[in-house]
């Protein structure tokens, strides 16, 4: 056997190596996910998926996560009574190193109205332990 087909042979178990330690599944979020995910845990009442989104600063400056859920829980109560629901809508995003700003339009309005309110947003986000993470909404 020459050197050609085992150095062949070696490249096809690198590839195929290589393919196997990607998860297909998997894919990084984006800013923009991020912000959507904060809101579709809103709508869920899903206080598990909100805090996910926080980066450690926000979870900290509010006084750490069972000070958050606390808060979220009595929301969700208010959110619920009134039946609000949150869209995002003409969301864009732009990325400098590990932060970045996501601008978008939220719509406001309690299930089944026809009264809505838009409001637009910017967040701030950092990337912190290889994950997008709010650190502020205004």
């Amino acid at each position: 056997m020459g050197k050609y087909p085992i150095l062949a042979l070696l490249i096809l178990i690198l590839v195929v190596g290589s393919c196997a330690c990607i998860d297909s599944n998997s894919k990084e979020e984006t800013p923009e996910d991020v912000i959507r995910i904060y809101y579709d845990g809103l709508n869920e009442r899903d206080a598990q998926k909100v805090i996910r989104t926080l980066s450690s600063a926000v979870i900290d400056s509010a006084g750490g996560e069972k000070a958050i859920l606390e808060t979220l829980n009595d929301t969700f109560k208010d959110l619920e009574a009134i039946n609000l629901i949150f869209e995002i809508e003409n969301i864009s995003s732009h990325i400098t190193g590990l932060s970045a700003v996501v601008d978008a339009d939220l719509k406001i309005y309690p299930k089944g109205s026809t009264e809505v309110s838009r409001i637009p947003y910017s967040f701030k986000l950092v990337f912190e332990n290889e994950k997008w993470k709010i650190c502020d909404i205004g």
